[in-house]
């Protein structure tokens, strides 16, 4: 039908005013003004929890413009064109050594004015001192901004003591804090800046503002670290433009590390408040293999060339990690206003320096001006994507249980930039940073030929071969893949275009893998189908890793891809295996089955649940435990089932990876097989096992959906790992309840299904 310009700009301005309206009802709610109750009571929400399909409020309605993925009129581009802007670099933050006290404390050094690192919390401290009757002095151990509460969020008492901190204790340490984003935060510097409560990052120091650009962090095994995150985020809730909680829990995804340290125990923290996570850099088995530490695979760099030897299981090294933001109920707007991370773990076998060739160093692309842990060639790309209202201003829409879609494809938050490489081999680890959007990646040439590469690690972990491609597999969220690009077979000038193939117009799942024809036609019901980021094959580039250095195409490329790059770890008999099934019950209100721990306020429905071995379906409560694993050390296969075809959900698996066994009647991808994950897309109606094999640190960890909208509205279970040996983890531990005042614990509930140890209703074994 023809639409004449006049009552096409009155649909637009209906849908902006809609989209306005929605954006106001979007912050009322966030800011506990109104509740979904009375919404639903007003007729502007439905009993289900979304808004109502209703002409003022819904961009879609019949009368508005512009149906796009977003839920909201197409973001505006403020005249900006795609590639346009050099993509930043993500910023390496550099460790800060750390010594040891007569106390066994990890010391700053004092110039800093921090606190020691201790393997108690400082709620302890603060705890016995408001016990120990101080009459009027004040209490030293107090949250300096609110003066309510412990300065740290991490609970007191043994369960949440860093776990064997005499073995690794810190020798490094990083203070970062959570805060409002900088002046000169842009998607592309011709769209407005970003106000500092619409985006919330982080940055290096003490009650800092956040960056622009994500932070990387570079470890290596054998140098345990500390890293402090400090809360700066506005003590008053309501001031967070419309969308995000002021309480924070950061999770490592996905390294070997105690739950006291894992970030999603329930343990989150307040503005003023910092929280100390030990992260071992600790190689799985351990306790099991290569114990004396003899291996010289199982290792990480020194300072020079060689090599500080780690016990442990040299096939289990890991690579390509974040971390993020862990609220219960509030981590998908969280991490969507850009709270998240990069780290690299480097080791022996993966040095970050392609030219040391000591029969362990696999001689990656990265780069040799540094001992280990270059990145001139060795590049990190998140891809986000996102929304904006009409002032340009990040927009989420926390009425959608479905999930999170935007129209502006980012990489390390820019707007569909480019960069600047030589005509030799790069390494690129792609992390899928979205919070519900299937990406499937192709390189194009100038005449719009897919570009081969290699793939070499998925989710961090290498695969045993490099394997040939033209096109990634689909690439759900939290997924890594890192690839091997060789640009010398491109004249300088030349331009490769990454692009993706996939049209998503619903949180659920994909619509369909279109071809690289119409891909690059442009889709007008995905904006983010298409070309999203340009490398341009230059010169000379300035060196990352020695900054005055220039790096031309004349130097040697020195870099190898060996075709064996690790070893496969067998397939054995399962001490017992368990059936996982995440699904949707559209009647489950929070309170059918025990309520929310921490509480789900304004969430009356929680429509993703969670089903073990046939039992009743669960939503998220962190004080239910679906899970238990009775003894460290013991091999199981668990298989996890998609309960409709209406759907996809990328599931997440901490503290321990799985190697992929089968996808039911669906084949493996060869980038999967037999791999190492801790993220796995269940597809439509789909299954997967795995073997698991759990050990070395205990507590509580979780299991849930990446579609971080999926796992906020249910769909994340609690699990329990015992331990041995005499620690505290031998035990089931207390859930944390936090409040500004201090934290209190409640005992959980264990469902039978999940324990082992009762028999009956617990798999096999």
């Amino acid at each position: 039908m023809f639409i004449d310009d006049r009552e096409s700009r009155r649909r637009q301005r209906e849908a902006e005013n809609a989209r306005n309206n929605r954006a106001e009802i979007t912050a009322a709610l966030s800011h506990g003004t109104v509740t979904r109750r009375e919404l639903v009571k007003w007729g502007l929400l439905t009993p289900a929890g979304s808004l109502a399909f209703k002409n003022g409020l819904s961009p879609f309605a019949p009368s508005a413009f512009a149906q796009v993925p977003t839920g909201v009129p197409r973001s505006p581009l403020f005249g900006t064109t795609k590639f346009s802007e050099p993509m930043p670099r993500v910023e390496h933050l550099k460790p800060i050594p750390l010594t040891r006290n007569d106390d066994g404390h990890a010391v700053f050094p004092s110039d800093m004015n921090e606190p020691n690192a201790k393997r108690l919390s400082y709620h302890t401290d603060f705890s016995n001192w408001s016990n120990s009757g101080s009459g009027s002095s004040p209490n030293p151990f107090l949250n300096p901004i609110t003066g309510r509460g412990p300065m740290e969020g991490r609970p007191p008492g043994e369960f949440f003591a860093h776990q064997r901190w005499d073995e690794y204790f810190p020798k490094v340490g990083y203070v970062l804090s959570v805060g409002q984003c900088a002046a000169e935060t842009y998607f592309n510097h011709k769209m407005p800046q970003q106000q500092p409560n619409s985006m919330w990052t982080f940055g290096p120091g003490r009650f800092a503002r956040g960056r622009g650009a994500p932070q990387l962090i570079k470890a290596r095994y054998g140098e345990p670290l500390l890293l402090r995150i400090y809360n700066n985020l506005p003590v008053d809730r309501t001031q967070n433009n419309g969308f995000g909680r002021n309480e924070i829990a950061t999770h490592f995804h996905n390294a070997h590390n105690g739950a006291e340290s894992d970030g999603a125990n329930n343990a989150f923290h307040f503005p003023g408040t910092f929280y100390d996570y030990r992260y071992g850099t600790t190689l799985a088995r351990s306790d099991k293999i290569n114990t004396l530490a003899t291996d010289r695979r199982a290792s990480g760099p020194d300072d020079g060339t060689g090599l500080v030897l780690v016990p442990g299981d040299w096939r289990e090294l890991q690579g390509t990690m974040w971390f993020h933001d862990h609220r219960f109920f509030f981590t998908a707007e969280n991490v969507y206003k850009g709270n998240f991370a990069n780290i690299t773990y480097y080791s022996g076998r993966d040095r970050g320096n392609e030219e040391i060739d000591d029969g362990v160093n696999l001689r990656l692309p990265s780069g040799r001006l540094l001992p280990w842990g270059n990145v001139d060639f060795d590049v990190n790309l998140n891809i986000t994507d996102c929304c904006t209202r009409s002032n340009g201003q990040l927009f989420f829409d926390i009425f959608n249980s479905d999930g999170t879609l935007g129209d502006l494809m980012c990489v390390n938050n820019t707007y569909a930039p480019f960069f600047q490489v030589l005509p030799r081999k790069y390494r690129f680890r792609v992390l899928n940073a979205c919070m519900s959007r299937f990406i499937k990646i192709v390189l194009l040439d100038s005449s719009n030929r897919a570009v081969p590469f290699q793939f070499i690690a998925n989710d961090g972990n290498l695969v045993v071969n490099p394997i040939t491609l033209t096109a990634l597999d689909e690439q759900a969220t939290a997924e890594r893949y890192d690839i091997i690009v060789d640009f010398s077979r491109f004249k300088i000038g030349s331009k490769i275009r990454m692009v993706n193939l996939i049209r998503q117009t619903n949180g659920r799942k994909p619509d369909k893998v279109l071809s690289i024809a119409d891909a690059l036609k442009g889709d007008s019901q995905d904006p983010s189908v298409g070309p999203f980021m340009e490398f341009r094959v230059v010169g000379q580039v300035p060196s990352v890793d020695v900054p005055g250095v220039t790096l031309r195409y004349t130097d040697p490329d020195k870099s190898r891809v060996p075709s064996q790059l690790t070893e496969q770890i067998p397939i054995v008999t399962p001490v017992r295996t368990r059936i996982v099934e995440f699904k949707r019950d559209e009647n489950n209100p929070s309170s059918s089955n025990g309520g929310c721990t921490p509480s789900c306020e304004d969430k009356d429905f929680l429509p993703w649940v969670i089903r073990v071995n046939g039992e009743a379906t669960h939503s998220l409560n962190a004080n239910r435990i679906s899970l238990l694993i009775p003894k460290p050390g013991e091999i199981e296969h668990w298989t996890y089932v998609n309960g409709g075809g209406g759907w996809d959900h990328p599931i997440h698996l901490h503290f321990e990876e799985g190697i992929t066994m089968n996808r039911g009647t669906n084949p493996i991808p060869a980038t999967e097989r037999f791999a190492r994950k801790d993220v796995w897309r269940l597809r439509p109606g789909g299954s997967v096992t795995f073997q698991v094999q759990f050990g070395e640190f205990g507590g509580s960890y979780v299991n849930h959906c990446h579609n971080t909208v999926h796992e906020d509205f249910g769909m994340l279970l609690r699990y329990q790992v015992l331990t041995s040996g005499g620690s505290p983890q031998m035990a089931v531990s207390p859930t944390p309840i936090p409040t500004e005042d201090g934290i209190e614990f409640r005992t959980p509930e264990i469902l039978p299904e999940g324990d082992p140890r009762t028999g009956s209703r617990s798999g096999t074994g």
